[in-house]
């Protein structure tokens, strides 16, 4: 039981990270250096939801 309430957790961490990501990236106008940021961000929700996909 407590496995899937983790999994649960990183599924929505993702969801929550992707959400920041997108503002994040529509505030980077012209600014490089925030485009990088959110390409980071999705990678990190991409490997939470994974995570939480394969641990439920």
């Amino acid at each position: 039981m407590t496995g899937s309430y983790a999994a649960a957790g990183l599924v929505f961490l993702g969801l929550f990270l992707f959400g920041g990501s997108y503002s994040l990236f529509k505030q980077a106008a012209d600014n490089g250096s925030m485009r990088v940021m959110s390409l980071v961000l999705v990678l990190c929700a991409g490997m939470s939801i994974t995570a939480g996909v394969l641990r439920w």
